[in-house]
């Protein structure tokens, strides 16, 4: 696979268009304010066709710190959608465009959904990012025949059925239809999570304090029983 160097975002791959290592943009997040980020990303994206693939190899990629460090108004919308030719293993797994000024970055992990702890991931990983900053309200899902719906509309309600879309859209709707009672709990809990993330992102914060903020919901919310 053919190398090449950027100045700021160091060594990438070009032979099937250029590729970045997610771990790697994490690295270089810690370094720039989200304003030089983007518009080193909106540079890159210029000067390659209008296409970057950012890709990670678990189902747990630190997706939040990437997309922390683009500034949101910068962000057009993002669409989510299913592959198969990324894990061979499970049915599909999920990756993610998100449309800047210059093109488009396309976010290619293994989120899959084939089994409790990995759909748990996708909440994790993806979707509570996505709430925290506010992006939920610019994110649609794109099926398999190209047609797109939205994620959410911003409003405190709909969660239950963003999850259930979701995991449709991964191949796995059986992991929105909670069968026993700790299916239930964990399916509640999630829920609860893209409720409480959703207040977070009327906030406008970043980084840790968008997690301390979550945080304090989450207690205040058990304290509310």
């Amino acid at each position: 696979m053919a190398k090449n160097i950027d100045f700021f975002f160091g060594e990438y791959y070009s032979e099937e268009g250029a590729s970045i290592p997610l771990r790697k943009m994490e690295n270089l997040s810690d370094k720039v304010e989200p304003a030089f980020f983007t518009r080193q990303l909106n540079r890159f994206l210029a000067e390659h066709d209008g296409h970057l693939r950012v890709s990670d190899g678990t189902s747990h990629p630190p997706f939040w710190k990437f997309i922390d460090s683009i500034q949101p108004s910068s962000v057009g919308y993002i669409e989510i959608y299913a592959r198969t030719d990324i894990n061979n293993n499970v049915d599909a797994t999920l990756a993610c465009d998100i449309v800047l000024d210059n093109g488009i970055v396309s976010v290619v992990p293994h989120w899959c959904a084939y089994k409790d702890i990995r759909a748990d991931e996708i909440v994790k990983t993806l979707l509570v990012p996505l709430y925290l900053k506010g992006l939920n309200v610019r994110t649609y899902l794109r099926w398999d025949d190209g047609k797109t719906e939205t994620l959410s509309s911003g409003m405190d309600w709909g969660y239950e059925e963003a999850l259930k879309a979701v995991f449709k859209l991964s191949k796995y709707p059986s992991a929105g239809v909670p069968m026993f009672d700790d299916d239930r709990r964990r399916f509640r809990y999630n829920i609860r999570e893209l409720k409480l993330a959703n207040e977070v992102g009327k906030e406008n914060l970043s980084g840790e304090a968008a997690w301390e903020s979550l945080r304090k919901r989450r207690e205040a919310s058990a304290e509310a029983g």
